[in-house]
């Protein structure tokens, strides 16, 4: 026996349940903890922290415009305008997947 759902099999009911489960719960879950989980120099990386849903999928996000360097770890700049990459690297400081991969009861 074989049973297959596909996403044109699910009840609109349903579909707006997850959603708002995503939204109100699961959402402001992993956003709360990331703000949580990020280094804090001047807390401005924390505050640009979010979430929405979009077309039935959740969304984290940080809106800082060095936030992938701080969670993926990058090499430090150095030289006229910053342009010659050093040997020095920054390690890593995962906060959104450290917030996503956190084990939830909800």
């Amino acid at each position: 026996m074989k049973v297959v759902i596909s996403p044109g099999d699910i009840d609109a009911e349903l579909t707006a349940a997850l959603d708002a489960y995503l939204d109100t719960q699961l959402g402001p879950a992993i956003a709360s903890d990331a703000q949580r989980y990020a280094p804090k120099r001047t807390g401005h990386l924390a505050s640009t922290i979010g979430h929405h849903v979009e077309d039935h999928r959740l969304v984290v996000y940080a809106t800082a415009s060095y936030a992938a360097y701080v969670e993926m770890g990058h090499r430090v700049a150095h030289g006229p305008g910053m342009s010659l990459l050093g040997p020095k690297v920054v390690a890593p400081q995962p906060y959104l997947r450290a917030a996503l991969y956190t084990e939830r009861d909800l």
